[in-house]
């Protein structure tokens, strides 16, 4: 896409971590990467979107509501049933650049791990190189011919597509290349989609603070979840840092994560018992921790649609 009476570039300062989207954000192809009112988290993903390229409608889009960030905070129950919108795009189409996470999945029989790895180059047409993959530590080995699922996310995409590995490298450090996919499945992930969930958490005041309590979140989307607590564990503005395991598969992944308090309230739980619930929202994932949340919504969401 090149500039002209429709389109224009977005300047960095345009936009503001912690602050919704005053428009639609479109890449050089003229493909939607973020909705009007979508909330970027962190400075790290701001500078990612910007490598990438971004254009705006010119002037001000008519509009009837502008969401908040605070639209993940609500119960489940007053969002309104989400569809997935899938599609298949170019690879050229999710833009990827170096350092962005992937996760790769054996396509093989009784094999469940999930590695994460970083893009280190795109050869177009030709293959992706990655970082090799790497556990506790320890090199996973990777033959040549392995063929793995991939999985990715661009703007509030899911992005997936099948590959193999071209050739498995030590020298000058471990890395792969994998074929260029000929195309790649999307689903949008919606900061309103959520995953019932069944999440035991532990709750701190800080990152390196001591605990003040648990509890346990029943929904979760990449923007927020729910927690329930037989305690009070801080009133509407609070920031906390919440610590949990996600189960994705036969692995388990760990996030921690500070989050702001936007909703508090009460009802009973499954048992009966009176519970104290929270409207939270996650202030500044990771890359990686990102992908783990993303992932479980999309694999709920597949389970919806198959």
């Amino acid at each position: 896409m090149v500039e002209d009476s429709f389109m224009m570039p977005v300047r960095k300062g345009e936009i503001e971590v912690g602050k919704p989207l005053g428009f639609a954000v479109y890449d050089a192809d003229g493909n939607l990467l973020l909705n009007r009112g979508v909330v970027v988290i962190s400075q790290h993903q701001v500078e990612v979107l910007m490598k990438k390229g971004l254009y705006r409608p010119r002037g001000r889009e008519k509009h009837s509501h502008v969401a908040t960030g605070l639209d993940d905070a609500r119960p489940a129950e007053s969002s309104g049933p989400s569809k997935p919108v899938e599609a298949t795009v170019s690879f050229d189409a999710i833009k990827l650049v170096p350092g962005d996470a992937l996760q790769l999945q054996p396509q093989q029989e009784g094999q469940t791990e999930r590695f994460t790895v970083h893009v280190i180059g795109v050869m177009k047409s030709r293959s992706v190189l990655v970082t090799a993959p790497v556990l506790d530590g320890k090199l996973i080995f990777v033959r040549d011919g392995q063929t793995y699922l991939v999985r990715a996310f661009s703007g509030l995409n899911v992005c997936a597509f099948k590959t193999k590995v071209l050739k498995s490298q030590l020298q000058p450090f471990p890395y792969l290349h994998l074929s260029y996919p000929d195309a790649v499945k999307t689903m949008r992930i919606r900061k309103t989609m959520r995953a019932p969930a069944n999440i035991i958490v532990a709750v701190q005041q800080s990152e390196e603070g001591k605990q003040i309590g648990a509890g346990r979140l029943t929904d979760i989307s990449v923007g927020g979840a729910k927690l329930l607590s037989p305690m009070v564990l801080g009133q509407k503005g609070d920031e906390l840092w919440l610590s949990f395991k996600v189960t994705l598969g036969d692995m388990e992944e760990y996030v921690k994560a500070p989050v702001l308090i936007c909703a508090e309230g009460e009802e009973d739980d499954e048992q009966g018992k009176r519970m104290k619930t929270f409207g939270i929202q996650f202030r500044d994932l990771g890359q990686s921790q990102r992908l783990i949340i993303m992932n479980l919504v999309y694999q709920h969401l597949l389970k919806d649609t198959t």
